[in-house]
Order: C-alpha cells, then sequence, then structure tokens
C-alpha cells in the first residue's frame, strides 16, 4: 500500500469532518426538518409456523437534512482534495475517471458525518483500505438482507453455508421507514424468514444471481412456494454508487404451500445446498437465457404449479407438464401418454424410497385432472371432493414432489435425457439395467 496516498486520503477525510463540524457551528450549513413515515411494530410473536401474532401502527419521524451540494463543492476546492488526486494521478495513472472515483470517495465520507455516526479512526482506515481496493480491482464485500415469503423455520438462525445465513425476523426488520406515504402500502407484507448474504466480489450483480439461486434451491428442497419480496444492498465499496439501496420485487404470486424447516432438516438442508449449488443450471434464475432445456423447462412448470393462480385443475396440469418435459421423449411417443409416464415416474421413484403403487395410481389421478383441464374443463364438485377425500388432500403436493425430486435427478446424472429414460424402460425389464439406473441415481437418495 502507498503510504504517502493513503495519508493524503485520511487528511481528505478529516477536512470533511472540520468543515461539516465548522459549517453547522457557524450557521453556513443550514439544516431542514424531514418528516418520515415509520412502521412501529407492536408486538411480533414467531411460532413453530412462522409469525402468529404482530401488530404495528403508523409514526412520524422528524429527522434533520442537510443539502451537501455545497459542501461537496467546498471541499473540491480544497487543497486536500487536489493533493489526493495528484497522488492518486501518479500512482494510478492520470484519468477522468479517477477524479470521478475521489468525489465518490468524498461523498461516502460526507454522508458517514450527516448520518452522525461515531468516527474512529480505525473506521476511516477501512472506509480509505475498501476504496484503494476498488482502485485496484480488487474484491470486496458485498451483501444483502433478504426478505422472503413461503419459508418458516423453527431455529431463530441457520447457517447454512459460509456467508449464507437464514434467520427468523425481528423487530428491527420490520420496523422500516418511508420518506413517502405510498412505500407503506409496497412494503406492507411482512417477510417470513429473513436470508443474508455477504461475499467478496467485483461484481454487484451477482447479488441478483446468488439471491435467485437461493430460492431455487430451497423450492428443491422440498415444497414450498419460496419467493423474494424486498432485498436491501450493502456494500463495502466506495466507487459502485448501485450497490445500496432497496430493491422491491414485482411478482405478486401467491404463496400456496409453505416450506417449513425444521431441526432435523437443517443438517440435510446444509447438505442439499452444497451438492447442488454448483449443478443448477443457470437458466434456472436467469431470465435473460432464452434457450432453455428440458430441465428449465420441468423448473418453470415447477415455479408455476408452486405460485401461479391457485386453481387446483392450473396447479396439477403444470406439475404433470414439468414431468412430461422430464419423462417424454422429444418425438416419436404421441400415444399412451399417460400410460408411459406413471410407469417410468413410479420405476424411478421407487429405486428412491417411494411406494411405486402409490405413485402410479396418483400420476393417474393427476393426469386426469391435467386432461380435464387442458381440454378447456374443470373437475365438478362430486369429483374434485372424491379426490379431496381419498388423498386427504394431498395429491397436489404429492405430484410437486415427484416434479422436484425428479428435477434433482436429472441435474445431478451426467446423462441425455432420452439415454435416461430409455434406461428407465430398459430397467422394468432387466436386472442389470435396474442395478446402473440405481447407481446412477444413488447420489439423489438423501434427499
Amino acid at each position: 500500500m502507498d503510504d504517502e496516498l493513503f495519508n493524503k486520503l485520511k487528511q481528505l477525510a478529516l477536512t470533511v469532518y472540520k468543515t461539516i463540524d465548522e459549517g453547522i457551528s457557524n450557521g453556513t450549513i443550514q439544516t431542514n426538518d424531514v418528516i418520515f413515515h415509520k412502521w412501529k411494530v407492536d408486538k411480533l410473536q414467531y411460532t413453530d409456523t412462522g409469525i402468529k401474532d404482530y401488530g404495528s401502527h403508523i409514526e412520524y419521524v422528524t429527522k434533520k437534512s442537510i443539502a451537501i451540494d455545497e459542501i461537496i463543492e467546498s471541499i473540491e476546492n480544497s487543497n486536500e482534495f487536489f493533493s489526493a488526486l495528484d497522488e492518486l494521478n501518479s500512482v494510478f495513472g492520470k484519468s477522468n475517471k479517477l477524479s470521478n472515483n475521489l468525489k465518490n470517495f468524498l461523498g461516502r465520507f460526507i454522508y458517514r458525518c450527516l448520518s452522525n455516526l461515531k468516527f474512529e479512526v480505525i473506521d476511516n482506515d477501512i472506509v480509505i483500505a475498501a476504496f484503494l481496493k476498488d482502485l485496484r480491482g480488487e474484491p470486496v464485500k458485498y451483501g444483502a438482507k433478504v426478505e422472503l415469503q413461503g419459508i418458516e423455520l423453527r431455529s431463530e438462525k441457520i447457517d447454512i453455508v459460509e456467508g449464507i445465513t437464514l434467520r427468523q425476523p425481528k423487530i428491527e426488520d420490520l420496523e422500516k421507514e418511508f420518506r413517502e406515504p405510498w412505500f407503506i402500502t409496497k412494503h406492507r407484507f411482512h417477510p417470513s424468514a429473513i436470508l443474508d448474504i455477504e461475499f467478496l466480489t467485483r461484481n454487484a450483480n451477482e447479488i441478483d444471481t446468488r439471491i435467485e439461486q437461493a430460492i431455487v434451491i430451497f423450492r428443491l428442497f422440498k415444497v414450498g412456494g419460496v419467493k423474494c419480496t424486498t432485498y436491501q444492498l450493502y456494500s463495502d465499496s466506495i466507487t459502485d454508487l448501485m450497490a445500496t439501496g432497496t430493491v422491491t420485487s414485482h411478482d405478486t404470486s401467491a404463496v400456496h404451500d409453505t416450506l417449513f424447516i425444521t431441526p432435523e432438516d437443517e443438517l440435510k438442508l446444509k447438505s442439499f445446498w452444497s451438492k447442488v449449488n454448483d449443478s443448477i443450471p443457470e437458466s434456472f434464475y436467469h431470465t435473460s437465457i432464452t434457450k432453455a432445456d428440458y430441465t428449465t423447462i420441468a423448473y418453470n412448470r415447477y415455479s408455476d404449479a408452486l405460485l401461479q393462480n391457485g386453481i387446483f385443475e392450473r396447479r396439477i396440469a403444470n406439475a404433470i407438464m414439468g414431468l412430461e418435459a422430464l419423462y417424454f421423449k422429444p418425438l416419436g411417443e404421441m400415444q399412451e401418454l399417460a400410460y408411459r409416464l406413471r410407469i417410468r415416474v413410479s420405476k424411478l421413484l421407487s429405486i428412491l424410497g417411494y411406494n411405486p403403487y402409490e405413485v402410479k395410481e396418483r400420476i393417474n389421478e393427476a393426469y386426469g385432472v391435467r386432461s380435464t383441464f387442458l381440454h378447456g374443463g374443470q373437475l365438478d364438485s362430486t369429483k374434485k371432493n372424491k379426490l379431496e377425500s381419498k388423498y386427504k388432500g394431498t395429491l397436489l403436493l404429492s405430484v410437486l414432489d415427484y416434479l422436484r425430486i425428479s428435477i434433482i435427478v436429472n441435474i445431478l446424472i451426467l446423462k441425455e435425457k432420452e439415454e435416461f429414460i430409455d434406461l428407465i424402460d430398459d430397467s422394468l425389464l432387466d436386472g442389470k439395467k435396474e442395478e446402473l439406473l440405481n447407481s446412477i441415481i444413488s447420489g439423489a437418495k438423501e434427499f
């Protein structure tokens, strides 16, 4: 590290503190009152099945605001600013970008002063060190506090892997301040869980990727309509102006099935995360990827069944279409589709510990519902009540679970689709083929 550059940046930081302190004292820096709307939590009870008792009201909070443009202009004309800029140009080579980066550095310290934070020398050193990492292109800390719906946990916190923690919401997570009243309505839904993500990177866009990837893993771990509603970004980066703030999802879909994580699930979740994290196709969470293979189509139908229109027939149809994407060959299979599907699914899942007769029966019933829906019909009340009574309301969840585990198998094995389907068919008649199938999918058994 260049000691001379470090010292000149420290002098610039001290100039910021001195300018603001003197300006407020002699009245040259004026403060204005700004009213914020704050959600104040009156009560919060998080039980084994999530938030059950919650109450809040709106309070009005008055804060001091200072226009910083004149402060920035004053300090940009100081000897300390030009001295630091000259040293930057000497170390990194002269460029207009360096001047803009130094202004960002200046703005960060001004913001820190106006936020009434306590300033220690070590705090300044940390910010200066982060700024120099930015200039050298070295990784710095990025993170996000992600508000989730559709997932609840019994433990207060689960450390899943390094840098990723899932936890119950706290009062401070729910007490938010908003400058504009309409944000109150926009953020009216409280989260059922908080996901904290933190890592080193140079790419702020990686935050979005990691959040979407985490949601995919949760949905595949157990059946549950997990979704992100809002996340707050933060970073040690001084030069990346897009690395802080709040992002709100425009997803208005409803959560129909909640994922409950019990203490017994925690070790399984950690193992599952480590197992599938690197195997999930990017197309599962990057919507910009337009060329989707059969596993992506299956996952999209699975997500639709979890979150989209809650009509029973539509959700069953989406689940069956997801299975069809995995278990049907693209060409040459136009007959006995229901038969082929229930035989193949029941065979594969029997190796994973499912009852094949139960799987076959439920796939058959669900396929009938799917056909009714796709041909423009709906089940009459008598048929729907019969299914409800026969399966005690679990038919849809069962088919979703079959699809979930089938997706996992297909992303973990190293087999082409048609080759894998042929192996399933051959295993019905050939013991050696069955042993081979068993060996191939053994890695998915624990899930």
